[in-house]
């Protein structure tokens, strides 16, 4: 999976992010996946990402709450959703993916 924010990587391997959400249905909980940079970019080798949790989120919905926002990374839902929608200006459904960093 991969987490191209700054910081990212390094709150997944600290445990001060446990979600991320994602436009892809792909991924499944009790599996694990490798941690990325960048697409193309080699793995992490400290460790991986179990999935826990997915829940599917419609924009209608109105958007994350404080909790999950802090989980994103310690963001507030209204930094969250404007970093998302930068990112997605047209989402209309996304995937929410708890996780634990599992170390090698």
């Amino acid at each position: 999976m991969i987490f191209s924010m700054a910081d990212h990587i390094e709150r997944v391997k600290k445990g001060t992010k446990t979600q991320t959400r994602r436009l892809s249905k792909k991924y499944r909980v009790g599996k694990t996946y490798s941690i990325q940079p960048a697409r193309r970019a080699a793995s992490i080798p400290e460790g991986r990402i179990l999935i826990t949790e997915k829940r599917e989120e419609k924009y209608l919905d109105g958007g994350i709450s404080e909790s999950d926002a802090l989980a994103e990374g310690g963001y507030t839902s209204g930094q969250y959703e404007a970093i998302f929608k930068r990112m997605y200006p047209d989402w209309i459904k996304r995937y929410a993916y708890t996780f634990e960093f599992v170390s090698k």
